[in-house]
């Protein structure tokens, strides 16, 4: 459903110069290191194992490796396949209940149910250090504070920046790897990335396992190539 609301309906809501917002139910609220954190939970309790750093490589391999991998890949074909941009955010303590996350002149609100809200992030094409957090993120909270004053006096808890993978056509890269029998590429979801995980998940495992192949136009390797 997709409707515009008076702002005083909402106990957690942006400033709105007309009083005016946009409620939006097809979108939710996840966080997505809960969710990964999770996941690796599930893994091992199935009785898989997670590496970190070189593994052994056995059976066929799907390398889902991020921007870097855009990188080795962009230097495998020579041409640019895809390239990393960085994004920062932050974990601010607050509880704002059961409420619709909130979007606001390109900041994320994101209210969690463990009483913390997490606001991003910042979108850098160029930057020197991926996984460090700076004065950017700062420029961000500010932002954030003032499209919703819920947030003024929430204590910053956490920090953090990595960069996602983004593929010359925006969209997810996926497929066999060219010339590299048993190999496949699971990269470049950028901004989608995390939303599309479960489907590529299906789709990857299906084209692996099954060889049945149910990838969408636009979002095969041949795509960028």
């Amino acid at each position: 459903r997709w409707r515009v609301a008076r702002v005083e309906e909402f106990a957690f809501a942006p400033l709105s110069p007309t009083g005016l917002v946009v409620h939006d139910t097809l979108t939710a609220r996840a966080s997505p290191r809960a969710a990964g954190a999770a996941l690796a939970a599930a893994i091992t309790a199935l009785g898989g194992e997670i590496v970190i750093g070189a593994g052994e490589e056995v059976g066929p391999v799907i390398h889902a490796t991020g921007w870097q991998g855009l990188a080795e890949l962009s230097a495998a074909f020579g041409k640019p396949l895809g390239t990393g941009v960085k994004g920062q955010s932050a974990l601010l303590r607050h509880d704002a209940g059961a409420v619709p996350q909130i979007y606001a002149e390109s900041v994320h609100i994101v209210p969690h149910d463990d009483g913390t809200v997490a606001i991003g992030s910042t979108s850098e094409r160029d930057f020197d250090a991926p996984g460090t957090p700076d004065e950017q993120l700062d420029t961000l909270i500010a932002k954030a504070r003032a499209l919703c004053p819920a947030l003024s006096g929430a204590e910053v808890v956490d920090r953090w920046a990595g960069v996602r993978p983004r593929a010359r056509s925006r969209a997810p890269m996926l497929g066999p790897w060219p010339g590299r029998p048993g190999h496949f590429i699971a990269n470049g979801g950028f901004k989608i990335g995390f939303g599309m995980a479960p489907k590529v998940a299906q789709v990857m495992a299906d084209l692996v396992l099954e060889g049945r192949d149910t990838i969408p136009e636009g979002f095969r390797v041949e795509d960028n190539l």
